[in-house]
């Protein structure tokens, strides 16, 4: 399935994780994002580490794995954006949502970029805030 999307995208943890960990959706991030420029908020890198970090203690993940994995996710060309902390922790409240998925969510919104991720809580929150979710139809729970 080819999507190219040539635009500005924002990218979740989730789809970023399906990247550096070779995952069954990788190929979807990779089609969705041909030629496009990748955002996320700017707090991603700490996303990604705790997400690193939580598969190493559920020991699915050894020391080194988890080490490769983040070099590999800085090797990605990635520009962050400042999310609007306001706003984005009256999402979470309103959806009852954690505040790193509204992050996300505020981002997206304001800036009018298609969002990928594989969540499926933040896909069913982003379609009721009318944000382009992108994700070749596949939602998974992360």
């Amino acid at each position: 399935m080819m999507y190219n999307v040539l635009m500005d995208v924002l990218l979740d943890a989730s789809a970023i994780m399906a990247i550096i960990l070779n995952e069954s959706n990788r190929d979807i991030v990779v089609d969705l994002t041909k030629e496009a420029t990748l955002l996320s908020p700017e707090m991603i890198s700490f996303e990604i580490g705790n997400a690193l970090v939580s598969l190493f203690k559920r020991h699915r993940l050894n020391h080194t794995e988890v080490l490769k994995a983040y070099v590999d996710f800085a090797k990605i060309p990635m520009r962050t954006l400042k999310p609007d902390m306001g706003k984005a922790l009256k999402i979470s409240c309103e959806y009852n949502i954690y505040a790193y998925d509204a992050y996300y969510l505020e981002t997206a919104y304001r800036l009018k970029l298609p969002l990928i991720t594989f969540d499926k809580n933040m896909t069913a929150v982003g379609k009721t805030m009318k944000i382009t979710i992108l994700n070749g139809g596949k939602n998974e729970d992360i």
